[in-house]
């Protein structure tokens, strides 16, 4: 994994976003303000994200009902278990780990899987957009975007050309493929055969089921009910934000409860659309940098900011972790196992 370049693409991000986050700031006082912090909020924080991968896994099951109809309760481990692997293991793998649980548990091939989860991603990023746009007619976002550009080098525009372009292009690809789903094997052509007649035959096979996964994605009603689908889940996780600012007296610096609503909306939005980007296990590093960048510029001192982002992080991650790790357990089954079957199963005839 080490020779991967993929792997030192994400430690490098990770490293510039760290420097971003601590960069003159007094840890001493960061370490201050965590200690005075009221925990009894993690509480209801972390049940009401729990809710949110469950509406997670109710979107899921939306996206994959024309191959197999699962139940939102039988989906609902499964991304657990995908959480857990990208918490753990970095660039975001854990995608692919979901994918192939989910081929082991039901009728559904790991390819077919990989390619709703890819659609899950765009419709999270336009999501995370939309609540940015609502954001923005409570607070001075495009002032956010040029603090965020200047501290890259960047233009306004370039700023805004990098957050939309990604998702837009996506989402017109994948609407490409689900009307010529000949269009993605065309392309592929020309490698595959260059390929022995064995394996290039297994790629067309996978291209195939990968593009299956898009079906009916190009019509207008469809991709609307994934949006809608997509709109409660980090209405969700913004109320978690939500909860947890409280327990760090957010709402003295934001202005009282109304104007730290639209905060944390900007705050869900900035820092998750930060972790879009190949990191560190888990994205430590842009989640906290964007998180603090988003605060500081809205208000909040940089201590305090910097604190309740990285509890906030760790409120995200730590108990999908304790979480997926013990559903494995009871199954007999570590992610490393998983990791190793997958791979295994990449490489032979199997399911993925």
């Amino acid at each position: 994994m080490l020779r991967d370049p993929r792997i030192w693409l994400g430690a490098a991000v990770t490293a510039l976003f760290v420097a971003l986050a601590f960069v003159r700031l007094d840890i001493g006082e960061t370490w201050s303000v965590a200690a005075r912090a009221n925990y009894a909020y993690l509480v209801p924080a972390v049940a009401v994200y729990a809710v949110s991968l469950y509406l997670r896994s109710f979107r899921w099951r939306y996206l994959l009902r024309p191959f197999a109809e699962v139940h939102s309760w039988r989906l609902y481990p499964v991304v657990l278990v995908g959480y857990m692997a990208n918490n753990l293991l970095p660039v975001r793998l854990g995608e692919l780990v979901r994918s192939y649980y989910l081929s082991v548990r039901e009728p559904v091939r790991g390819s077919t899987a990989l390619a709703t989860v890819l659609v899950e991603r765009v419709f999270d990023g336009l999501t995370l957009l939309f609540f940015l746009a609502v954001a923005a007619l409570f607070l001075p976002i495009g002032g956010l975007a040029g603090r965020v550009g200047e501290t890259g080098g960047l233009p306004l525009w370039a700023v805004a050309a990098l957050l939309v372009t990604p998702f837009v292009a996506a989402l017109g690809r994948i609407a490409g493929m689900a009307v010529i789903p000949g269009w993605f094997k065309a392309r592929l052509q020309p490698i595959t055969d260059l390929l022995p007649s064995r394996l290039g035959t297994r790629v067309e096979g996978l291209a195939e089921r990968f593009v299956a996964g898009f079906e009916g994605l190009h019509r207008p009603g469809r991709l609307a009910a994934v949006f809608v689908r997509s709109v409660p889940i980090w209405l969700a996780e913004s109320i978690m934000y939500y909860i947890v600012a409280i327990g760090f007296g957010l709402q003295d610096q934001l202005g009282g409860p109304v104007p730290m609503a639209a905060a944390i909306l900007a705050v869900t939005a900035a820092s998750n659309l930060a972790t879009a980007l190949p990191s560190s296990p888990g994205s430590l590093g842009p989640f906290e940098a964007l998180a603090v960048l988003s605060l500081v510029f809205l208000g909040v001192d940089g201590e305090t900011a910097l604190a309740y982002a990285i509890v906030l992080h760790l409120a995200l991650l730590l108990p999908v972790i304790v979480a997926g790790s013990a559903h494995l357990a009871a199954r007999g089954l570590t992610l490393g196992q998983l990791m190793g079957r997958r791979e295994a199963v990449a490489a032979g005839d199997g399911r993925a």
